[in-house]
């Protein structure tokens, strides 16, 4: 459409051509999709010639077609720039001195060229970060076209303005003449742009002619830039022949470290993609320590993404647990990946593993119920049932599932829970972990569960969790079936997380309920509540309620404590309070009768 539209406008005027386009663009802008309106819009405007835009430009009453807002803007300033940079940067500088406009400009000079642009880019005014990007674009073309004179452009600017930019320009260079980059890269002075650029090169370099690359690497002076640069070339050599790789490993020192690790990592994931065996071998015969670790763990967890049990049986080979179980920590994915394919029989190598290596057995064992529980928690939660009551590990895998279980079926997490065996707290904390997350969505049927429980404190402390949560939903009603606890540090708990939420919600009528509570450690849980709410706002208020707290060693806690408070903002009404608690209270021991003393001392002569 575009070269059909410049033939067109050669034989017609001035007027003409201008209508024309006009006519156009207006047709163009009438596309209902925004995406395929600007697509056509710029075709069209990449077929004007000069003649036609400068017309356009000219004609007043086309002005609409270079408002901000207009779709044929950029397109069409691009166009002229690239075909008249000159009068393009005139007109943007008298009529609009944009700095978007400014820089599309300069882009579109410097696709053609680059030197141009930028000697005229001080022309421009552009600060920050739009000089910045012009720049970039400028310098970047310029070297894809002659990198030599973009070279020498580039040492003669500020390098305050340019040291970002000598890193990608060099892997440019280096990709059409690596010889000429690499030479100029040795010229550059010691610093951190110079480590930069050699790391650029010879990660460019290995891309096309690794053994050249590698070659100019070794003849690099001792130092960051040479380590770098190292691991750039033996990292994209161990992407095409990992072998040959390997074998070239032990005669370049890569130092230890992230780098030396990245190396090892690819190597062995190379190698073993292609030859399992051979990875394995390579890092019994050639590695030690943490390099040997590095290396596995990376085999292994690639070898894992097609055979998980070759590699889990190629884990356990290893004599060392402690080895062991630091390369499992690091390719949690050999595990992860057998149990989304066969969780039982990894369960079953886990579960094998030695008893006396409790990290290596736990760490498998918490990873494949980690995938296992996420893909079907039912089926785990029934292996542990059948399989692990009597493992070491039984009581932390019963969490796991629960805890899983109860965000996806907290009906069917409780009815798992109560199978569990009694005795150690597990079976009770699978309990509470499921009614939790029941009461959440169902308090009335949490609770009827809970009631269900028979046995030693189990029902209590399941109660006491129903009624925690329900709290937060429903106070009113959570606070009356509080009844049905008996004594004990459950109704404590209980009653205290109903204060506190009703307290959030409506303190008026949660102070006159807990007033209603008889004296007892239930009461005190909830006066705690109250004192926690209102203390630094109401000290006189939350001293009353200290006060009235039936154990004595709480009781006279708090009443220290808010006193003492009390006293920075009202020391004659703490004074009081202190000298009534003085007389009153039983049970303060020397340094809170000291303490009290302090702050009746404190109080200011009538």
């Amino acid at each position: 459409m575009g070269g059909s539209a410049s033939a067109k406008h050669s034989t017609l005027s001035a007027s003409d051509a201008v209508a024309q386009v006009k006519a156009a663009i207006a047709k163009l802008g009438k596309v209902s999709d925004i995406g395929m309106r600007i697509r056509k819009i710029a075709d069209y405007i990449a077929g004007l010639d000069n003649a036609t835009i400068k017309a356009l430009v000219e004609d007043s009453s086309a002005t609409a077609l270079l408002n901000v807002r207009s779709y044929a803007r950029e397109p069409l300033i691009m166009r002229w720039a690239e075909l008249d940079h000159a009068a393009a940067l005139a007109w943007a500088l008298k009529y609009d001195n944009d700095k978007t406009t400014l820089r599309d400009i300069s882009m579109a000079w410097s696709a053609s060229d680059p030197a141009g642009a930028l000697a005229a880019l001080s022309q421009l005014q552009l600060k920050g970060e739009d000089y910045s990007n012009a720049l970039q674009n400028i310098i970047d073309n310029y070297f894809e076209k002659d990198p030599a004179a973009a070279y020498t452009a580039l040492r003669n600017l500020p390098l305050s303005q340019t040291y970002h930019l000598y890193a990608h320009v060099f892997q440019i260079w280096t990709e059409s003449d690596p010889v000429a980059a690499s030479t100029a890269a040795l010229n550059l002075p010691p610093s951190k742009v110079r480590e930069q650029v050699l790391e650029g090169v010879a990660n460019g370099w290995a891309l096309t002619d690794p053994t050249a690359a590698l070659a100019w690497v070794n003849a690099l002076p001792a130092g960051a830039g040479k380590n770098e640069a190292l691991t750039e070339v033996v990292m994209a050599m161990s992407e095409g022949d990992p072998a040959g790789t390997a074998a070239a490993l032990a005669s370049n020192n890569i130092p230890l470290g992230y780098n030396r690790d990245n190396v090892l990592e690819s190597i062995a994931s190379g190698l073993a993609e292609k030859d399992p065996a051979a990875a394995l071998q390579w890092a019994d015969k050639n590695l030690t320590g943490k390099d040997y670790e590095t290396a596995m763990a990376s085999a292994l967890e690639t070898i894992s993404n097609t055979d998980p049990a070759a590699a889990a049986a190629d884990l356990a080979k290893i004599s060392d647990p402690g080895l062991s179980n630091q390369i499992l920590q690091q390719s949690w994915h050999i595990l992860d990946n057998w149990a989304q394919q066969d969780p039982q029989a990894a369960l079953a190598w886990a579960q094998a593993l030695p008893a006396d290596d409790i990290a290596l057995r736990n760490t498998a064992l918490a990873q494949v119920f980690s995938a296992w529980i996420i893909t079907d928690p039912a089926a785990a939660g029934n292996y542990v049932l059948q399989n692990m009551t009597t493992d070491p590990s039984f009581s932390t895998l019963a969490k796991q599932v629960a805890n899983n279980m109860a965000n996806s079926d907290p009906q069917g997490a409780f009815t798992w829970a109560v199978s569990l065996p009694p005795g150690g707290g597990t079976r009770i904390n699978a309990i509470t972990t499921a009614l939790g997350a029941l009461t959440m969505v169902d308090p009335q049927a949490a609770w009827q569960d809970a009631q269900t429980l028979t046995g030693g404190n189990n029902a209590p402390r399941a109660e006491a969790a129903v009624i925690s949560v329900w709290a937060n939903q429903q106070p009113v009603q959570a606070a009356a079936a509080l009844q049905n606890i008996p004594e004990g540090s459950d109704l404590n708990t209980a009653t205290g997380n109903v204060a506190k939420s009703w307290l959030a919600q409506d303190p008026n009528a949660a102070s006159q309920w807990i007033n209603t509570l008889p004296q007892g450690s239930a009461r005190d849980a909830a006066v705690t509540q109250i004192i926690a709410t209102v203390g630094s706002n109401d000290p006189a208020s939350a001293f009353n309620w200290a006060v009235s707290i039936g154990d004595a060693t709480t009781r006279n806690n708090q009443v220290v404590k808010l006193a003492t408070q009390w006293s920075s903002s009202n020391a004659a009404a703490a004074a009081t309070a202190a000298q009534n608690a003085l007389g009153n209270l039983t049970g303060l021991t020397p340094a809170q009768q000291t303490a009290l003393q302090n702050i009746v001392a404190k109080a200011p002569a009538p």
